[in-house]
């Protein structure tokens, strides 16, 4: 059940709470792209099975490769 803001010290907790979780989100991200690009980089498995293992889309894979993706640094 979702907590209610009464306030806006509780919409303010409500908010860090979401700047966690995407900052949770881009870190589990990054750690997901370099993990891509290990197992490319090995040599041993096709942009497929890179794409389905890591559950993205096979264009994702090769962008990743490319180090492209859209907040890298």
């Amino acid at each position: 059940m979702r907590k209610k803001a009464r306030d806006l010290d509780d919409l303010r907790e409500l908010a860090e709470g979401v700047r966690d979780a995407e900052q949770t989100l881009d870190t589990a991200r990054r750690n997901r792209d370099e993990g891509i690009r290990d197992v490319r980089r090995a040599g041993q498995h096709t942009v497929a099975e890179i794409a389905e293992a890591a559950d993205v889309s096979e264009p994702t894979v090769r962008v990743v490769v490319r180090g492209i993706r859209p907040g890298d640094k």
